[in-house]
């Protein structure tokens, strides 16, 4: 199984440019093996498509509807994050320029 295929199996959505960005941007290739060496990556590659999915909730073509729920992409978003423990907050205080960051927050 290539690590496309693997990101595929785990969001069940269909554009492969998307897909194969995602993989690209976290450092993966899309053709690669997939394995237990590069599922961190694969993982994360899914979370950053769950925050795009975000953005368009709903696709429509023809006669095909999909309608994603926005509290369910954040919670699988989050899970994944906690899982690497890579979920993190930055904050800036007002005024004074000041920066917070909290992995636990959300």
């Amino acid at each position: 199984m290539t690590n496309l295929e693997a990101l595929q199996a785990m969001l069940e959505y269909e554009n492969t440019n998307l897909l194969a960005k995602a993989l690209t941007d976290r450092g993966v290739s899309s053709s690669g093996t997939y394995s237990t060496a590069n599922q961190r990556l694969v993982e994360l590659s899914a979370a950053d498509i769950y925050l795009v999915l975000l953005n368009h909730p709903e696709f429509r073509e023809g006669s095909k509807s999909v309608n994603y729920s926005g509290a369910k992409l954040m919670s699988l978003r989050n899970e994944i994050l906690r899982k690497w423990n890579a979920l993190s907050v930055t904050i800036k205080a007002p005024g004074t320029g000041d920066t917070y960051t909290n992995p636990q927050a959300w």
